[in-house]
């Protein structure tokens, strides 16, 4: 596959990323103004009634009431986030899913064992791919110049390669799977969905 055509589809994923975050952003500010409004009416109201019956004892019970119904709205607000997230990263994964169906997969998975290679040097290793993939066993020998075994590995789910080179004791990982991962811890520590 091309650099140009990567690159194109590497643009796409961003572009859907970026989009799903604008949307859960915008949802997020939404959700997060109708909780925090929700929470603060039912406050005000328990607080108006408190405040004409009680002391001031009565008035800081009333404000523990309110902190935790602000952190109870925080909470649902963090769940609504939690499923978006969710959601945009199994997307995600289903068009990865999809792209391993087509040629343009069968040169990419090439062009990571090639990736592989270049680290493993001339030594042994073993190249792991999920089941579906080990119809590419042969061309992807091809692109070692020590001995390789390629096995089927149940953990990679969406496709790409994961080497194992026991003389240099290193494993190479250039599964779809772990970039996609890769990609949602770094989408969860950047986002501006801050609850507040």
């Amino acid at each position: 596959m091309s650099d140009y055509k990567s690159s194109n589809f590497l643009k796409a994923i961003k572009k859907f990323n970026e989009e799903e975050r604008s949307k859960i952003i915008s949802e997020m500010e939404s959700k997060k103004a109708e909780a925090v409004k929700d929470a603060e009416a039912r406050g005000k109201a328990d607080a108006d009634r408190y405040v004409k019956k009680l002391v001031s004892a009565e008035k800081s019970e009333i404000t523990g009431r309110y902190a935790v119904k602000t952190l109870e709205a925080q909470g649902e607000v963090f769940k609504v986030r939690a499923k978006m997230v969710d959601e945009v990263f199994r997307r995600s994964a289903d068009k990865l899913l999809s792209f391993t169906k087509t040629d343009a997969y069968r040169a990419k998975l090439t062009d990571y064992a090639r990736e592989i290679a270049d680290t493993f040097k001339d030594n042994s290793c073993v190249v792991c791919v999920k089941e579906d993939d080990l119809m590419y066993s042969d061309e992807l020998k091809s692109v070692f110049s020590g001995e390789v075994e390629v096995k089927s590995d149940l953990t990679i789910r969406i496709g790409g390669v994961r080497g194992y080179c026991e003389a240099m004791n290193i494993v190479a990982d250039n599964t779809l799977d772990s970039k996609l991962k890769t990609k949602r811890e770094w989408f969860t520590e950047n986002i501006d969905l801050k609850i507040s």
